[in-house]
């Protein structure tokens, strides 16, 4: 797949639950996950990928909770749902607690990976 046939098939697929783009090159070797919006700006037209599959927010807490394990716990309000994560620190373990938002799941996500979901 290239630019546009990326973006025509995120246009064909994309739900309003959909949030996150899960992609991966055609060799198979590399595997990625994106805000949609943030993806679609940053594909380029000769850019080549193997293929792409949407995630829901609970499709990706999912992901996160695959990852983290124990250190995450989804909390639900009557305000708002928030995200407590514990994670390693400059000082030891530091806990934050968070809007359950796309940017927070991806944030926590690719800090837990460290930016390479594949060896995850």
């Amino acid at each position: 797949m290239r630019g546009s046939e990326i973006i025509r098939a995120l246009d064909q697929r994309r739900t309003d639950k959909h949030c996150f783009v899960k992609w991966w090159r055609k060799e198979a070797d590399f595997l990625d996950f994106d805000l949609i919006d943030r993806f679609v700006e940053n594909v380029g037209g000769t850019e080549e990928i193997g293929g792409i599959d949407l995630l829901t927010m609970d499709e990706m807490w999912d992901q996160v909770r695959r990852i983290s394990g124990t250190r995450v716990r989804l909390i639900h309000n009557t305000n708002c749902d928030t995200v407590e994560w514990v994670h390693q620190g400059k000082n030891g373990l530091d806990t934050h607690v968070c809007s359950y938002t796309p940017e927070t799941l991806l944030q926590i996500f690719d800090t837990e990976t460290r930016g390479n979901p594949v060896d995850s």
